[in-house]
Formats: structure tokens, sequence, C-alpha cells
């Protein structure tokens, strides 16, 4: 078996041992008309739920490992047919091989090519989930905010706006970027990803951009979120061994658990 495959199967491998552990680890607890049962059976339901996050915390860091080698293989693969193509494209241009040969070399390196970005997408996507997993203590600790308040910390900077914002006025806000800086807003994650799934975060009216907060363009996007009251929270902190993981979520807060029964979300 190739390497590359052999990395892919063994990536695979991991987020299916993910999903799988985050099925069993989601029980349901059985109802009761006493009030003091259902209270004891939520936090104990709570608890569990952290647990498995936890878990999954750690699987998704084996799994960022794996794809990080997969990504080094192909990155590997595409040097050496580039080096390829540039060949060919030489012996094409003398009439020594066929058009058809050329297009094969440039086609595979193509190829490749796309295995790498989609590699390097599913790391950034992990990396973000990682980051608003890894600050959901912290999220738990500090005071809620009142309504148009506004708070700074050194991992996060939390503001709620009284906008009742959604997925659909997420063009406002790409459009607003697109005229400031000339280039596409950098969104990371649009509404609910199989990450969120897996972590059982409720992104279903959230969009996470790929930005620095504290950029020029972060701060710019945030001041921006300020004016039109949109509800964020700006990430800081770096995942460890990571570029990525440094973001604006926009929305609130993604840290509510999705009930796997009824589908409705809330706050742990």
């Amino acid at each position: 078996m190739k390497p590359n495959r052999l990395l892919t199967v063994s990536v695979i491998g991991l987020v299916l041992l993910a999903l799988s552990s985050a099925a069993f680890a989601q029980g349901s607890s059985t109802k009761s008309t006493t009030k003091p049962f259902q209270a004891e059976s939520s936090k104990s339901s709570q608890k569990e739920v952290s647990a498995s996050q936890n878990e999954l915390i750690e699987k998704m860091k084996a799994s960022r490992e794996s794809l990080e080698k997969l990504l080094a293989v192909y990155e590997k693969q595409f040097q050496s047919q580039s080096a390829d193509f540039e060949t060919k494209k030489g012996l094409y241009e003398r009439d020594l091989i066929s058009k058809l040969e050329l297009e094969q070399s440039q086609r595979a390196a193509a190829n490749t090519r796309f295995q790498i970005e989609q590699v390097q997408r599913w790391i950034a996507e992990n990396d973000v989930v990682l980051a608003e997993a890894l600050a959901r203590d912290e999220l738990q600790r500090l005071p809620p905010l009142p309504l148009g308040g506004y708070s700074e910390t050194a991992a996060l900077i939390r503001y709620n706006g009284g906008a009742r914002w959604s997925l659909a006025d997420a063009g406002k806000i790409e459009k607003f970027f697109a005229e400031r800086f000339g280039h596409e807003l950098p969104v990371s994650a649009m509404g609910q990803t199989p990450v969120h799934e897996r972590m059982r975060f409720d992104h279903r009216d959230a969009m996470d951009v790929a930005v620095h907060p504290d950029s020029v363009e972060g701060r710019a996007l945030m001041a921006y979120l300020r004016s039109m009251r949109v509800p964020f929270i700006a990430f800081r902190v770096k995942v460890t061994g990571s570029a990525t993981g440094t973001h604006i979520h926009v929305g609130r807060p993604s840290i509510r658990v999705i009930s796997p029964i009824s589908g409705r979300s809330s706050v742990q």
C-alpha cells in the first residue's frame, strides 16, 4: 500500500473512532416526575458530556498529527510531480513526447494540489473547533455580559450585541470586508460542520472567520460587528503546535451542546 493511501486510511480510522466514541458516550437519562432527581440527572448528563468532549479533544489532537503527516507526504509528492511536469513540458516543446503524456503529468500534479488544499482545510477547521473547545472552561468561568457588554482577556474578546443575527446576514459582513480589504472574507466555518457535530457544539447559526483578532483586519471586523450590534467571540490563543486556531466567531457562543435526541441546545 502506498504511503499516502496508508496515512489516509489511518486518518479515516481515527475520525471513525472519534465518531463511535462520541456516539457511545451520548446516553439519554430517564425522565422523572421529581425535580431533585431531574436536577441530579442534569448534572450527571453535563459531566458525561464534558468527559466525552475532553476525550474527543484528545482524539482530535491525535487526528491532527496524522493529518500533518499526510500533508507532508502530499507536499513531497507535489514537488516531485511539479518537477516532472516541467521536464515533460520541455520535452513536449521539442516534440519528444505526446500532448497526452504532458496532460497526464499536469493532471497528476493538479490532483495532488487539490489533496493538499483539502487536508489544509481539515487542519484549519479542526484547529478552530479545538480553540473553542479549549476555551470552554474559561468561558464558563467568566461572568455573563449584559446586553451590549464588551470584555477582553488575554485569550478572549467578547461582545454581547443585541442584534438578532443569523447566517442570512452573512452577506453584509462579506460585502463590508471585501470593500474594505479588497479580498474575500476568510470564512473557515459557515454553520454546523462535521467537526462541530462530533464535539456536539451548536454552530447552526454562527460563522467563523480566520483572522487574528489583533490584526488590522480583525480589529476592523470587530469594530464593524459592534457598529451593527452583532454578537461575537474572538479567540486570541492558537492551538498548541499550530499556526491556526485564532479566529472570530460571529454569532452566539457555540459552546452550547446539541441534544442527540431533540436537536435542542443547552448551555454547558
